[in-house]
């Protein structure tokens, strides 16, 4: 039988709020100019051009959007079908 604890109790303080959202809004302003400074290009995702040859070349496989892995994914457990 394993000991059962009260749950941890972590305080959220209103200066914690405000340091939460100032971090966040410098991020949020790094990743503009970022975009900014590359193009607005995709930041080596899956549908960069770059990261494709790279992946398909280490791995002998091309990466798939997740909407493709979704529908691949009805289709094998049946979803979608009529009748």
């Amino acid at each position: 039988m394993a000991l059962r604890r009260p749950p941890t109790r972590v305080e959220l303080k209103a200066d914690d709020i405000v340091e939460y959202e100032q971090i966040m809004s410098e991020r949020q302003l790094a990743a503009e100019d970022a975009a900014a400074t590359t193009g607005g290009g995709s930041g080596g995702g899956p549908n960069d051009s770059a990261y494709s040859g790279a992946y398909s070349s280490k791995t002998g496989k091309t990466p798939t959007s997740a909407a493709k892995r979704k529908a691949n994914i009805a289709e094998r457990i049946g979803a979608g079908r009529a009748g």
